[in-house]
């Protein structure tokens, strides 16, 4: 497996998924322990129904965490945990980021982390599963600032020069003819995506795009590919082609289909 996809990325969120599950019962115990004498002296069934309703959502969170790091350790992943996805990107996602900010821990470590979480949840989801139109969306950084040339969504009108990974990208293109598609901005994308109407979409950028995609896109699977950044943020990136021609090869060929 390419670098951009190393199993050994998702510890970190795994870590703070079991922290932030055991803070979020314990702050739910608390509210249900200061609670229950009010709610029981207006009415005692209010009272056991209140009680029920907090030990459910208890049960959901421990099991959805337990079932979801399961997943992770092992990485075999059961027919529950494929429908977790969401659970993951809505609601433990956001939990996850208050409690790494209280332990000051990087915030752009966390957003990889989870990007690596999520592409094994999509990855395996697929299994079984025919990808009849993968979208490759590339952020428009990825091509050389100063050519004279720019892509502004089409990615096949490229002269491969060579001086950047558009001319990989756009040979990809051409031999499995895919739809490859430069974003200059969130609206773009969102306009491509609703465009194409893929069935899985394959996001090239930086962290917090690639964030913003996976949340906004869903219940769309999306596979992030973290950018490189030799230059700085926004300038002149670059991506492993060969990581994009695996994941085709992969999702789209019939690797996870068979």
């Amino acid at each position: 497996m390419d670098k951009s996809l190393k199993p050994e990325k998702k510890r970190l969120f795994i870590y703070l998924l079991g922290i932030s599950s055991a803070v979020t019962l314990l702050l739910l115990f608390f509210v249900w322990y200061v609670s229950l004498k009010g709610i029981s002296s207006v009415s005692g069934i209010a009272g056991i129904i209140f009680s029920l309703i907090v030990a459910g959502f208890g049960l959901f969170l421990a099991f959805s965490t337990f079932i979801i790091v399961i997943t992770m350790i092992s990485g075999k992943q059961t027919k529950i945990a494929r429908r977790m996805r969401g659970l993951v990107t809505r609601f433990l996602f956001p939990v996850v980021m208050r409690v790494a900010k209280i332990l000051k821990v990087d915030r752009d470590k966390i957003i990889r982390s989870f990007i690596a979480v999520n592409n094994e949840l999509v990855l395996e989801s697929l299994i079984g599963k025919k990808v009849n139109n993968p979208l490759v969306l590339l952020p428009h950084c990825i091509q050389l600032e100063d050519c004279e040339l720019k892509i502004t969504k089409d990615i096949l009108v490229c002269k491969k020069c060579g001086k950047c990974d558009i001319k990989g990208l756009a040979n990809i293109a051409e031999k499995y003819k895919l739809n490859v598609s430069v974003a200059t901005s969130g609206t773009i994308a969102r306009r491509i995506v609703k465009e194409t109407k893929p069935d899985i979409i394959i996001a090239v950028a930086c962290e917090r795009d690639l964030l913003s995609g996976i949340q906004d896109t869903y219940p769309l699977p999306v596979i992030g590919i973290l950018n490189e950044r030799p230059y700085g943020d926004c300038l002149n990136t670059k991506v492993n082609t060969n990581t994009i021609e695996k994941l085709i090869e992969k999702i789209y060929i019939g690797g996870n289909n068979g």
